[in-house]
C-alpha cells in the first residue's frame, strides 16, 4: 500500500490539490468575512494534504498556519478575538517558521504568502481583502511553477480570476449605484 503511495505521490497530490482549488474558486464569491475564513480554512487543510504528498516542508506549515489564522479570524465576533496584536502574531509565526523550515531560496514564497495573507484575512471590508489577496496568488503561483504543481498553478491563477469577478461583482456594482 505504501509503495502505491509513494508511486503515485505526484498524481494524488494533484487530486488534492485540484480538490483545495475547487473550495479556493468559491472562497471569494462570499462577501461575509466569517464564510470568507471558514471556507480559507478548509482549502488550507486540503493544501496541506496536496503538499505533504509532494513532500514540502514549508508550503505545509503556512497552509496549517492559515488554518488556524481563518479559525480565529472567524472568530472575530469574541472579545478575545478582536486584538490588532494577532494579524502581527501570524506574520511572526510565518516568519519565524520560514525560517525554520528552510528550503532553499523558493521556500522564501509560501511565507511572504501567509505574511499578506495574515494581513489580508484581517480586513473587514471585503475589497480590501481581495486586494491584500492577489499578492499572496502571485506568490503562490510562482511557487507552485518552480515545483511543477499543476494544481498549484491553476489554482492561483483561477483564484486570481475570481477575485477579478468578484471586483466587478460587488466593487463595480457600488461605484455605479453612487452614481
Amino acid at each position: 500500500m505504501i509503495e502505491f503511495f509513494t508511486a503515485h505521490s505526484y498524481i494524488i497530490a494533484q487530486i488534492f490539490g485540484f480538490t483545495a482549488m475547487g473550495l479556493a474558486i468559491l472562497t471569494y464569491q462570499f462577501n461575509k468575512q466569517k464564510t470568507v475564513n471558514l471556507l480559507l480554512m478548509a482549502v488550507a487543510a486540503v493544501w496541506c494534504l496536496h503538499y505533504a504528498a509532494l513532500g514540502k516542508i514549508t508550503p505545509i506549515v503556512m497552509n496549517v498556519i492559515n488554518v488556524i489564522r481563518a479559525w480565529v479570524y472567524s472568530r472575530r465576533d469574541k472579545k478575545w478575538a478582536q486584538s490588532g496584536a494577532i494579524p502581527a502574531v501570524f506574520c511572526i509565526a510565518a516568519a519565524v517558521l520560514t525560517a525554520v523550515t528552510w528550503d532553499g531560496f523558493w521556500s522564501l514564497l509560501p511565507g511572504v504568502a501567509s505574511v499578506f495573507a495574515s494581513l489580508a484575512n484581517w480586513q473587514t471590508d471585503t475589497k480590501k481583502l481581495r486586494m491584500l489577496t492577489i499578492p499572496v496568488c502571485v506568490c503562490w503561483l510562482i511557487y507552485n511553477v518552480f515545483l511543477h504543481s499543476i494544481a498549484g498553478a491553476c489554482n492561483e491563477t483561477f483564484t486570481l480570476g475570481s477575485i477579478a469577478v468578484a471586483f466587478f461583482r460587488y466593487d463595480r456594482k457600488k461605484k455605479e449605484s453612487k452614481e
